[in-house]
Protein backbone atom coordinates (compact mmCIF):
# COMPACT_ATOMS: atom_id res chain seq x y z
CA UNK A 1 0.00 0.00 0.00
CA UNK A 2 1.27 3.04 -1.16
CA UNK A 3 1.55 5.94 1.45
CA UNK A 4 -0.25 8.85 1.49
CA UNK A 5 -1.04 11.86 3.80
CA UNK A 6 -4.40 11.50 5.07
CA UNK A 7 -6.67 12.34 8.03
CA UNK A 8 -9.56 10.03 8.51
CA UNK A 9 -12.54 10.43 10.78
CA UNK A 10 -14.58 7.96 12.80
CA UNK A 11 -17.29 7.58 15.65
CA UNK A 12 -18.46 5.59 17.88
CA UNK A 13 -22.15 5.83 19.33
CA UNK A 14 -22.45 9.09 18.22
CA UNK A 15 -21.06 10.61 21.23
CA UNK A 16 -17.12 9.49 20.84
CA UNK A 17 -15.48 10.67 17.85
CA UNK A 18 -11.59 9.86 16.68
CA UNK A 19 -9.69 11.87 13.96
CA UNK A 20 -6.36 9.91 12.60
CA UNK A 21 -4.03 11.67 10.16
CA UNK A 22 -0.67 11.11 8.79
CA UNK A 23 1.46 13.76 7.85
CA UNK A 24 4.85 12.47 7.18
CA UNK A 25 5.30 14.36 3.61
CA UNK A 26 3.44 17.55 4.54
CA UNK A 27 6.36 17.46 7.47
CA UNK A 28 9.00 16.62 5.26
CA UNK A 29 7.94 19.54 2.76
CA UNK A 30 8.16 21.93 5.54
CA UNK A 31 11.81 20.76 6.18
CA UNK A 32 12.73 21.62 3.04
CA UNK A 33 10.96 24.65 2.03
CA UNK A 34 12.24 26.20 5.40
CA UNK A 35 15.63 24.23 6.18
CA UNK A 36 14.65 23.17 9.46
CA UNK A 37 16.54 21.82 12.34
CA UNK A 38 15.33 18.66 13.81
CA UNK A 39 13.94 20.03 16.91
CA UNK A 40 12.33 23.08 14.91
CA UNK A 41 11.12 20.07 12.24
CA UNK A 42 9.58 18.16 15.22
CA UNK A 43 7.70 21.56 16.77
CA UNK A 44 6.44 22.47 13.31
CA UNK A 45 5.28 19.21 12.39
CA UNK A 46 3.40 18.35 15.71
CA UNK A 47 1.30 21.54 15.30
CA UNK A 48 0.68 21.46 11.47
CA UNK A 49 -0.83 17.69 12.28
CA UNK A 50 -2.45 19.63 15.10
CA UNK A 51 -4.19 21.91 13.25
CA UNK A 52 -5.41 19.48 10.91
CA UNK A 53 -7.08 17.46 13.28
CA UNK A 54 -8.43 20.70 14.85
CA UNK A 55 -10.14 21.90 11.92
CA UNK A 56 -12.01 18.45 11.81
CA UNK A 57 -15.67 20.40 10.64
CA UNK A 58 -14.87 19.05 6.96
CA UNK A 59 -18.66 19.58 6.29
CA UNK A 60 -18.40 23.35 6.72
CA UNK A 61 -14.94 23.73 5.54
CA UNK A 62 -13.47 24.70 8.64
CA UNK A 63 -10.17 26.57 8.90
CA UNK A 64 -7.83 27.06 12.11
CA UNK A 65 -4.80 29.34 12.92
CA UNK A 66 -2.51 28.56 16.04
CA UNK A 67 0.09 30.38 17.16
CA UNK A 68 2.31 28.91 20.05
CA UNK A 69 4.60 31.78 21.19
CA UNK A 70 6.09 30.21 24.45
CA UNK A 71 8.83 32.70 24.63
CA UNK A 72 11.30 29.53 23.95
CA UNK A 73 14.69 29.87 21.69
CA UNK A 74 12.05 28.64 18.71
CA UNK A 75 10.22 31.98 19.09
CA UNK A 76 6.16 31.72 17.69
CA UNK A 77 5.02 28.69 16.14
CA UNK A 78 2.67 29.91 13.18
CA UNK A 79 0.26 27.27 11.67
CA UNK A 80 -2.78 27.53 9.08
CA UNK A 81 -5.06 24.94 8.47
CA UNK A 82 -7.90 25.45 5.97
CA UNK A 83 -10.70 23.70 3.96
CA UNK A 84 -10.04 21.36 6.46
CA UNK A 85 -7.15 19.54 4.38
CA UNK A 86 -4.43 22.16 3.76
CA UNK A 87 -2.13 23.60 5.85
CA UNK A 88 1.31 25.97 6.03
CA UNK A 89 3.36 27.23 8.58
CA UNK A 90 6.52 28.42 10.10
CA UNK A 91 8.76 29.20 12.92
CA UNK A 92 10.18 32.24 13.56
CA UNK A 93 13.94 30.97 14.01
CA UNK A 94 13.92 27.82 12.28
CA UNK A 95 17.82 26.64 12.94
CA UNK A 96 17.66 26.79 16.45
CA UNK A 97 19.10 23.23 17.58
CA UNK A 98 19.20 22.33 21.32
CA UNK A 99 20.64 19.69 23.50
CA UNK A 100 18.44 16.13 23.01
CA UNK A 101 16.90 15.04 26.71
CA UNK A 102 18.15 12.24 28.77
CA UNK A 103 16.23 9.84 27.02
CA UNK A 104 17.68 10.78 23.77
CA UNK A 105 13.88 12.73 22.59
CA UNK A 106 14.12 15.80 20.79
CA UNK A 107 13.54 18.92 23.54
CA UNK A 108 10.29 20.38 21.81
CA UNK A 109 9.24 21.45 25.49
CA UNK A 110 12.27 23.26 25.46
CA UNK A 111 12.23 24.83 22.33
CA UNK A 112 8.96 26.36 22.07
CA UNK A 113 9.00 27.71 25.95
CA UNK A 114 5.71 27.52 28.25
CA UNK A 115 6.24 31.29 29.61
CA UNK A 116 3.50 32.37 26.85
CA UNK A 117 -0.04 31.65 25.23
CA UNK A 118 -1.80 29.39 22.01
CA UNK A 119 -4.01 31.26 20.33
CA UNK A 120 -6.29 29.59 18.35
CA UNK A 121 -8.91 31.35 15.69
CA UNK A 122 -11.48 29.60 13.71
CA UNK A 123 -13.17 30.10 10.44
CA UNK A 124 -15.55 29.11 8.37
CA UNK A 125 -17.41 30.67 5.52
CA UNK A 126 -19.69 33.07 5.98
CA UNK A 127 -19.88 32.43 9.58
CA UNK A 128 -18.16 34.87 12.49
CA UNK A 129 -13.96 34.62 13.06
CA UNK A 130 -13.37 34.13 16.74
CA UNK A 131 -9.99 33.69 18.40
CA UNK A 132 -9.26 32.40 22.19
CA UNK A 133 -6.60 31.68 24.18
CA UNK A 134 -5.13 29.17 26.40
CA UNK A 135 -1.82 29.14 28.75
CA UNK A 136 1.31 26.61 27.47
CA UNK A 137 1.62 23.84 29.84
CA UNK A 138 4.49 22.02 28.01
CA UNK A 139 5.39 23.03 25.37
CA UNK A 140 4.73 19.97 23.55
CA UNK A 141 2.15 21.23 21.31
CA UNK A 142 -0.29 17.98 21.93
CA UNK A 143 -0.84 18.57 25.72
CA UNK A 144 -1.12 22.22 25.05
CA UNK A 145 -3.31 21.68 22.37
CA UNK A 146 -5.62 19.21 24.73
CA UNK A 147 -5.45 21.98 27.65
CA UNK A 148 -7.36 24.62 25.40
CA UNK A 149 -9.85 22.44 23.97
CA UNK A 150 -10.61 21.85 27.84
CA UNK A 151 -10.57 25.27 28.58
CA UNK A 152 -11.41 27.07 25.65
CA UNK A 153 -13.77 25.06 24.31
CA UNK A 154 -15.13 22.61 27.34
CA UNK A 155 -14.51 19.73 24.91
CA UNK A 156 -12.85 16.30 27.10
CA UNK A 157 -10.01 15.32 24.54
CA UNK A 158 -7.19 13.59 24.42
CA UNK A 159 -4.20 14.00 21.76
CA UNK A 160 -1.58 12.35 20.51
CA UNK A 161 1.03 13.95 18.39
CA UNK A 162 4.76 13.04 16.48
CA UNK A 163 7.45 13.26 14.70
CA UNK A 164 10.26 11.21 14.16
CA UNK A 165 13.56 12.80 12.35
CA UNK A 166 15.37 10.23 10.58
CA UNK A 167 19.44 10.05 10.73
CA UNK A 168 19.76 11.74 7.93
CA UNK A 169 17.41 14.62 9.13
CA UNK A 170 14.69 12.87 6.73
CA UNK A 171 10.74 12.81 8.41
CA UNK A 172 10.75 8.73 9.39
CA UNK A 173 7.33 9.32 10.71
CA UNK A 174 4.73 12.27 11.27
CA UNK A 175 1.43 12.57 12.53
CA UNK A 176 -1.31 11.82 14.97
CA UNK A 177 -4.92 11.56 16.14
CA UNK A 178 -8.05 13.29 18.56
CA UNK A 179 -9.92 11.56 20.54
CA UNK A 180 -13.30 13.80 21.38
CA UNK A 181 -15.83 13.04 24.05
CA UNK A 182 -19.24 15.00 22.87
CA UNK A 183 -22.25 15.68 24.86
CA UNK A 184 -23.92 11.94 26.20
CA UNK A 185 -20.72 10.31 26.25
CA UNK A 186 -20.78 7.93 29.33
CA UNK A 187 -17.84 8.01 31.59
CA UNK A 188 -17.15 3.84 31.68
CA UNK A 189 -16.61 4.47 27.73
CA UNK A 190 -14.18 7.09 28.33
CA UNK A 191 -12.68 4.71 30.72
CA UNK A 192 -12.84 1.98 28.53
CA UNK A 193 -10.92 4.45 25.34
CA UNK A 194 -8.50 5.24 27.86
CA UNK A 195 -7.33 1.60 28.62
CA UNK A 196 -7.23 1.47 24.94
CA UNK A 197 -5.00 4.25 24.72
CA UNK A 198 -2.52 2.76 27.59
CA UNK A 199 -2.10 -0.42 25.22
CA UNK A 200 -0.72 2.12 22.37
CA UNK A 201 3.21 2.22 21.65
CA UNK A 202 4.63 5.48 21.44
CA UNK A 203 2.98 7.38 18.29
CA UNK A 204 5.81 7.72 16.11
CA UNK A 205 6.80 4.27 17.10
CA UNK A 206 3.65 3.02 15.94
CA UNK A 207 3.54 4.65 12.61
CA UNK A 208 7.45 3.95 11.98
CA UNK A 209 5.89 0.19 12.07
CA UNK A 210 2.83 0.87 10.38
CA UNK A 211 3.43 3.81 8.08
CA UNK A 212 -0.62 4.10 7.36
CA UNK A 213 -1.44 3.66 10.85
CA UNK A 214 -3.11 -0.09 10.01
CA UNK A 215 -5.06 -1.13 13.28
CA UNK A 216 -5.25 2.37 15.00
CA UNK A 217 -8.43 2.58 14.93
CA UNK A 218 -9.15 -1.01 15.86
CA UNK A 219 -6.92 -0.48 19.03
CA UNK A 220 -8.51 2.98 19.83
CA UNK A 221 -11.85 1.62 19.76
CA UNK A 222 -11.41 -2.14 20.29
CA UNK A 223 -14.89 -3.12 22.07
CA UNK A 224 -16.61 -0.66 20.44
CA UNK A 225 -18.85 -0.40 17.44
CA UNK A 226 -18.10 2.27 15.39
CA UNK A 227 -17.74 3.85 11.81
CA UNK A 228 -15.97 5.68 9.23
CA UNK A 229 -17.33 9.23 9.19
CA UNK A 230 -14.84 10.63 5.83
CA UNK A 231 -11.39 10.58 4.72
CA UNK A 232 -9.58 12.75 2.65
CA UNK A 233 -5.86 13.29 1.32
CA UNK A 234 -3.71 16.52 3.21
CA UNK A 235 -1.81 18.89 1.15
CA UNK A 236 1.05 21.34 2.42
CA UNK A 237 -0.73 24.86 0.75
CA UNK A 238 0.33 28.04 1.04
CA UNK A 239 -2.30 30.77 -0.01
CA UNK A 240 0.03 33.46 -0.93
CA UNK A 241 0.19 35.24 -4.92
CA UNK A 242 0.54 38.27 -6.38
CA UNK A 243 -2.26 39.92 -6.01
CA UNK A 244 -2.63 39.04 -2.07
CA UNK A 245 1.29 41.00 -1.76
CA UNK A 246 -0.62 43.57 -3.75
CA UNK A 247 -3.28 43.58 -1.36
CA UNK A 248 -0.65 44.16 1.23
CA UNK A 249 1.11 47.43 -0.39
CA UNK A 250 -2.41 49.04 -1.20
CA UNK A 251 -2.93 48.69 2.93
CA UNK A 252 0.23 50.78 3.46
CA UNK A 253 -0.26 54.16 4.49
CA UNK A 254 0.73 57.18 2.29
CA UNK A 255 4.16 57.67 3.46
CA UNK A 256 5.41 54.00 3.43
CA UNK A 257 3.69 54.19 -0.41
CA UNK A 258 5.87 57.04 -1.08
CA UNK A 259 8.99 55.22 0.82
CA UNK A 260 8.91 52.27 -1.38
CA UNK A 261 8.74 54.79 -4.48
CA UNK A 262 11.81 55.58 -3.90
CA UNK A 263 13.34 52.45 -4.49
CA UNK A 264 14.22 50.61 -7.75
CA UNK A 265 11.80 47.44 -7.28
CA UNK A 266 10.23 45.94 -3.86
CA UNK A 267 10.95 42.26 -3.24
CA UNK A 268 8.30 40.67 -0.54
CA UNK A 269 9.24 36.95 0.46
CA UNK A 270 6.25 35.16 1.80
CA UNK A 271 7.14 33.72 5.76
CA UNK A 272 5.32 30.64 4.94
CA UNK A 273 6.81 28.97 1.83
CA UNK A 274 9.24 31.06 1.14
CA UNK A 275 7.91 32.70 -2.02
CA UNK A 276 9.79 35.86 -3.64
CA UNK A 277 7.02 38.42 -5.44
CA UNK A 278 9.34 41.02 -6.95
CA UNK A 279 7.21 44.53 -8.44
CA UNK A 280 8.66 47.23 -10.46
CA UNK A 281 8.97 50.57 -9.84
CA UNK A 282 7.05 51.32 -12.85
CA UNK A 283 4.67 48.40 -11.58
CA UNK A 284 4.40 49.78 -8.22
CA UNK A 285 3.48 53.38 -9.66
CA UNK A 286 0.28 51.66 -12.01
CA UNK A 287 -0.73 49.48 -9.05
CA UNK A 288 -0.88 52.90 -6.52
CA UNK A 289 -1.85 55.36 -9.29
CA UNK A 290 -5.37 53.07 -9.99
CA UNK A 291 -5.76 52.12 -6.77
CA UNK A 292 -5.88 56.02 -5.70
CA UNK A 293 -9.94 55.90 -4.47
Amino acid sequence: MRYTDQIVHYTADENIRVAIALTREITETARLQHHLSPVACAALGRAMTGALLLAGDYKNHEGVSLRFDGKGPLGAIHVDSFRTNRVRGYVDHPTVDLPLKENGKLDVGRAVGTDGVLSVTRFTPEKTTYTSQSDLVSGEIAEDLAYYLYTSEQIPATINLGVLVDRDYTIAASGGFLVQALPGAADDDLARIEANLGRLAPITTYLREHENAEGLIETIFDGFHYKELYRQPLYWRCTCSLQRIENVLLSLRREDKEALLKDPQVEMTCHYCGSKYVISHDDLVTLFSENKG
